[in-house]
């Protein structure tokens, strides 16, 4: 009856109208900020602009799911530009600075890296946003920043999240000071507005995992070894290989192609001596699982059918029991885009530490070590500053990971000699979804930290749901991710809440 009446709400809704505003924001660039065009090389980008969609105060943006512009000018390499994410605005200022707080002087605009926007929690000529307004009470705003050489006709659609279009077929950018912005404002309606907000496309990053579970005791650690691996491979029919505590190994899914043992998932009993120090007297033993180099979104469709064939005795209740996300940074990432992925991650681990389990926060947990109160300095923003000075990878590691007896949250030992980062933050488990959401969260939040401008420091006084909401803002950009790791945090609070409760009364 549940799912009929998911259903029926589904099939049963009521349009929802969103209120916006279409408009640019626009600065003239001296000769020696701008840069030629790329398409000719013989035109100077003197036109620092910010085409947007506004949602109004009282409309809900969610309620788009994305705004594409189509540059109809010949002189774009790339002509279509699509934002999925959109940022708060304050609604009580004029366009003149709308379009400081819009990318002005963002250096990284270039045509085949701009997706969306890119802007930062509080520019320098900004005012303070340590009270920032609340979601009802400001503009949400979807754009693109770009540069040309002469105005451009553009077409832009509005896509809701229940697939409803809206298309604007022709906006002028004003090349004036001050920008333009149209009124009356207008209307988009979705007809199906109870569509939940898709994910967005996995990012294009080359990974490796590493999940462990506890073995249910009523069967022997080998029992349990081989039959987790002919369960997966009976169903998923991906390649395994079973690496006994003997030294040998026994591979399923093999025979008819030999080439295919670098794509093998490997299956091990974990006896190492992190594993036996977290167990209880040896009553678990502890399954490791360790996939090939995966990629973008074929690799989750791999991470699926694996966590899908996982057999009755994997247990991931035990917080022995880690998820483990390695990046491969090896040829992707300069040293400065180190350095703002580390900034970010000391930046908002507290807030991702909020949809963690308790004994994964903070600097509990001897299997993930907190990044940020290991970091030299007193404040947030010695803390920032400290890391922004590292002037090697070999340094930004001493940094971040200061000891080389822990592991941290987030782990760059293996940085140097092998070319990736590791996300030990998140516990085992054996549902789907959120083994692919975390996959989803450390790709983004990579890949964004990389291609964004360097970040500046929280206040100290920031709390952790206005942290919680930056983070996905201006980091993730990802709001069905959003979504889930919000829900996720109240149901770990509702869970902390219940068990305080019991051993109160116990």
């Amino acid at each position: 009856m549940d799912h009929e009446a998911c259903q029926n709400a589904r099939t049963q809704q009521s349009p929802t109208s969103v209120e916006f505003v279409v408009g640019n924001t626009y600065r003239r660039l001296n000769e020696s900020e701008a840069s030629y065009d790329m398409l000719t090389q013989s035109h100077l980008r003197i036109h620092d602009w910010v085409l947007y969609i506004d949602v109004l105060p009282g409309s809900d943006a969610d309620i788009i799911d994305r705004v594409m512009f189509e540059m109809r000018d010949k002189s774009f390499i790339t002509s279509s530009f699509t934002c999925h994410s959109p940022i708060r605005i304050r609604s009580n200022v004029g366009s003149a600075y709308l379009g400081k707080i819009s990318g002005a002087g963002n250096s990284n605009n270039s045509q085949q890296e701009q997706i969306g926007q890119d802007t930062e929690e509080k520019p320098k000529d900004a005012p303070s946003m340590s009270s920032r307004p609340h979601h009802n009470q400001c503009r949400w705003r979807f754009s693109t920043k770009q540069q040309t050489y002469g105005p451009v006709d553009v077409r832009i659609s509005i896509r809701g999240r229940g697939g409803t279009k809206l298309t604007i077929p022709s906006y002028i950018i004003v090349l004036q000071e001050g920008g333009n912005e149209t009124y009356p404002t207008m209307i988009f309606v979705e007809k199906r507005p109870n569509m939940p907000l898709k994910p967005m496309k996995m990012m294009d990053v080359s990974y490796m995992l590493k999940i462990t579970f506890c073995l249910d005791q009523r069967i022997s650690a080998s029992s349990g070894l081989y039959e987790s691996a002919k369960s997966v491979f009976s169903r998923s029919k991906i390649p395994i290989r079973v690496l006994s505590e003997d030294g040998n190994s026994e591979e399923f899914g093999f025979a008819k192609k030999k080439s295919v043992a670098s794509t093998a998932w490997s299956f091990k009993l974990d006896n190492s001596s992190f594993s036996k120090s977290m167990q209880q007297s040896r009553e678990h033993d502890v399954l490791s699982i360790f996939s090939p180099r995966l990629h973008g979104g074929h690799g989750l469709n791999e991470c699926y059918k694996v966590i899908e064939g996982l057999p009755w005795h994997c247990d991931a209740s035990f917080p022995v029991e880690s998820l483990y996300v390695r990046i491969d940074v090896s040829s992707t990432l300069s040293l400065e885009q180190l350095v703002k992925l580390c900034q970010n991650f000391i930046k908002y681990e507290e807030s991702m530490d909020s949809f963690m389990p308790t004994n994964r926060r903070g600097d509990h947990c001897c299997d993930c070590k907190s990044n940020k109160q290991h970091v030299k300095g007193e404040s947030n923003k010695e803390r920032n500053y400290l890391l922004s000075k590292c002037k090697t990878v070999q340094e930004l590691v001493g940094c971040i990971n200061p000891s080389k007896e822990q592991c941290y949250k987030l782990n760059l030992s293996c940085l140097v000699d092998h070319g990736y980062i590791e996300f030990r933050h998140h516990e085992s488990s054996k549902d789907k979804t959120t083994v692919t959401n975390w996959i989803r969260f450390c790709a983004a939040f990579v890949k964004n930290s990389a291609r964004l401008r360097s970040p500046l420091s929280l206040k100290e006084t920031t709390s952790i749901e206005e942290e919680f909401d930056l983070l996905f803002e201006y980091v993730v950009k990802d709001r069905a991710l959003r979504n889930f790791y919000r829900d996720r945090k109240g149901s770990i609070e509702e869970q902390e809440r219940e068990r305080q409760i019991v051993t109160i009364h116990g």
